[in-house]
């Protein structure tokens, strides 16, 4: 079964590596799966090495002639499924799809459009209604995106599947102990307490938040520090935050890392800000390493989070509840053990990417026949 899996981006992030596992791990006798994006990426190299390869489309655009161009892309390989990822790559994907008579599934990584004004948030929840009803499968990628999704008209009963996000533990075990990134090389104390995250700096992500939490932990807390691993837009206004708050000397700002799971070994704390998410690889690698968790209580983290017993929940924009969560784990080493090796368990026994590949794998089968391709 040929698949191609069209991604808006190529660039260092959950969505890119949830492709890269599925070509990887998807048993290569029985799929050959091609990935199309935007070239640049360090994620285009990757899927270039594999089986089916990669195709530069800029599919994170409206452009003229996209649309002819996939579909010449979906003739010239004999593709049967098309999958999607991604606000772009969901809309070229779908209509090329239905034009050329194969089956589309796409998968939700989140559904944010809050931010948007109201006459676009309100066209594009319409313009996501529309195409759903055109979709052999919609994936949510949490039991709890699922339910926020069904008021919206982006669960419908019939082509939705709940496959919740996994990781390859196996690859991420290899990462840590072969490649780790050490306090010392991320220029941080050996008695410091830090506090870290792996997230694209965004205002989804809520750094702002986790820099006004960060600052009443160092008031209270000297040694402590946070590494904030990733870059994106936010990056100039989110440094001038931590020089307003007075912490821009406690903060690491340790840019975009390749596999940055390799630093998780290094933080004493994952904490996680996100208004809203799917469900955060980052997160899920930060609980397999036994790294105890605060997040926000929204979708997908708390799929994830096992409050009081791998971790806590605190709501969403409330820095004061974020910062008394860090200090509490870091005046209880006892409890911060105890949640970091239940979430260990956890992430093993519901979070694995093997498992996550199959259920995907099952729906691939099952759009295929249904259509009769």
């Amino acid at each position: 079964m040929r698949v191609l899996e069209l991604l808006v981006s190529t660039e260092l992030g959950g969505g890119p590596a949830h492709v890269r596992d599925l070509a990887t791990l998807l048993p290569s006798d029985e799929f050959q799966v091609t990935v199309a994006g935007p070239a640049g990426g360090p994620y285009a190299e990757i899927f270039s090495a594999l089986g089916g390869g990669f195709v530069d489309l800029p599919l994170d655009r409206l452009a003229p002639g996209m649309l002819r161009r996939l579909e010449r892309v979906v003739r010239e390989r004999g593709i049967d499924v098309i999958h999607s990822h991604g606000k772009g790559a969901g809309l070229y994907g779908r209509l090329a799809a239905r034009r050329l008579g194969i089956p589309a599934v796409h998968t939700f990584h989140g559904i944010h459009y809050r931010g948007y004004p109201i006459g676009l948030r309100w066209g594009y929840l319409a313009m996501e209604r529309w195409l759903a009803g055109r979709t052999a499968a919609i994936v949510h990628v949490s039991e709890s995106q699922a339910r926020g999704a069904e008021p919206l008209g982006l669960a419908p009963a019939g082509p939705t599947h709940v496959i919740p996000n996994g990781i390859d533990i196996a690859r991420l075990a290899r990462l840590v102990s072969g490649s780790p990134i050490s306090r010392r090389a991320l220029g941080v104390a050996d008695d410091a307490f830090v506090i870290g995250t792996v997230a694209r700096f965004d205002p989804v992500k809520g750094l702002d938040v986790l820099l006004e939490a960060f600052a009443r932990v160092s008031h209270a807390l000297p040694r402590a520090t946070l590494v904030l691993i990733g870059d994106g837009p936010e990056a100039g206004r989110l440094r001038a935050a931590a020089a307003t708050l007075g912490v821009g000397a406690r903060v690491v700002w340790a840019g975009a890392v390749p596999d940055a799971a390799r630093a998780l070994p290094a933080m004493d704390v994952y904490a996680s800000a996100s208004r809203g998410e799917g469900l955060p690889l980052g997160l899920l690698e930060a609980m397999a390493c036994g790294r105890p968790v605060v997040a926000t209580s929204v979708s997908g983290h708390v799929d994830a989070v096992e409050e009081g017993a791998t971790g806590a929940l605190v709501p969403a924009g409330d820095a004061a509840a974020l910062g008394d969560a860090l200090l509490g784990l870091a005046r209880d080493e006892t409890t911060a053990r105890a949640w970091g090796e239940a979430g260990r368990r956890r992430a093993s026994r519901l979070f694995s990417a093997t498992r996550m590949v199959a259920e995907v794998a099952a729906v691939y089968r099952k759009v295929r026949a249904t259509a009769g391709v």
